[in-house]
């Protein structure tokens, strides 16, 4: 009996199929997945674009659901808890990334949701599932006030936007531009202002104008002319767009030692002028997801200020046309998967 979703070969599209989660360990909760929302990174795997996907593969890594079972060394969970899996769901817990906290960058490469190598020659396999299991430790309670559906793209669009928003001070008298106003930019503009920050989104038109000011953004640039306006004005970009869409554009509208973030991850690497960096101190960082500790803190802001994903719910049967109109920036903002469909 299908219990999952799965891509069988590079470019293929998804269809149901069966999967065999194995026992329990001691300290896994098993998940009956509810929700999992669709990343654009799953589009990337399913069709090999970083060349490093592997087959049969089944994607989702933004998972909401109820704890099923329990193993028997569990304590964090409880049968009937509300739970949610993000992208990894375990990491060495001996490097000096892991003792320090820092699990999101394990040294010995932590493990993702799915398409991770395991012991025993398997590969992980994600939330386009009936259940899901995950080690307790890596695993997060879901506030009783977020619904499962739209709390599902937190665990990645929400914390990949939180976590160098907090790192690089981000708050009141702070200047913040979001590139891009989707699966990933509309959450960035609901944390950086409900963080107190003066925010501005940047976009290839106006057709999503109107939406940022709704999220907390106080100003939309799309022309040459804005960006002229703009030059040497803010403290910390946040480009979230997986297209190239120029790194010396987004440098310029910097103050002197302000902070360029990359979230997207475009298949043709970006290059800049090391003068728009050298000769101002700007800075150019990268930011995966977050450590657990983060996450449950993004959780509780989410929480107390009702941050939630803006989504469309699909079906199995819809998620192929889903992921086409991911493609095509045809959603706004976040194509979630109704696991009971499948």
């Amino acid at each position: 009996m299908p219990n999952c979703l799965v891509i069988t070969q590079e470019g293929e599209p998804l269809t149901r199929g069966e999967i065999d989660r194995g026992e329990l360990a001691s300290d896994e909760i098993e998940v009956d997945v509810h929700f999992c929302g669709v990343c654009h990174s799953d589009i990337h795997q399913g069709k090999n674009d970083w060349g490093r996907a592997f087959f049969p593969l089944v994607p989702g890594h933004e998972v909401t659901g109820v704890v099923k079972s329990i193993g028997t060394g569990v304590t964090k969970f409880a049968v009937g808890d509300r739970v949610g899996v993000g992208v990894f769901k375990d990491s060495c817990g001996e490097c000096e990334m892991c003792e320090s906290g820092r699990e999101n960058y394990c040294l010995k490469g932590r493990t993702q949701t799915y398409n991770a190598p395991l012991p025993n020659g398997e590969r992980t396999k994600g939330g386009y599932a009936h259940t899901i299991h995950a080690r307790e430790s890596f695993a997060h309670h879901i506030p009783e006030n977020l619904p499962l559906d739209a709390a599902a793209p937190l665990l990645c669009a929400g914390i990949t936007t939180y976590a160098p928003l907090k790192k690089w001070g981000v708050g009141p008298g702070k200047k913040v531009a979001v590139v891009g106003v989707g699966g990933l930019g509309h959450m960035a503009v609901k944390f950086a202002h409900a963080m107190g920050a003066e925010v501005s989104v940047i976009g290839r038109d106006e057709s999503k104008k109107s939406d940022a000011f709704e999220f907390g953004a106080s100003e939309f640039l799309v022309t040459e002319e804005d960006f002229e306006s703009k030059v040497n004005h803010f403290d910390l970009v946040l480009n979230a767009a997986s297209a190239d869409l120029g790194v010396d554009r987004f440098l310029k509208i910097l103050k002197p030692e302000g902070v360029l973030v990359m979230l997207g991850l475009p298949i043709a690497k970006p290059d800049f002028d090391p003068f728009n960096v050298v000769y101002s101190g700007r800075i150019i960082a990268g930011s995966n997801v977050a450590p657990m500790k983060l996450t449950e803190e993004m959780l509780q802001l989410a929480s107390d200020k009702n941050i939630l994903s803006e989504i469309e719910i699909c079906s199995a049967d819809e998620i192929n046309q889903a992921w086409e109109r991911v493609e095509k920036s045809d959603v706004r903002y976040r194509f979630v998967l109704d696991a009971k469909t499948i």
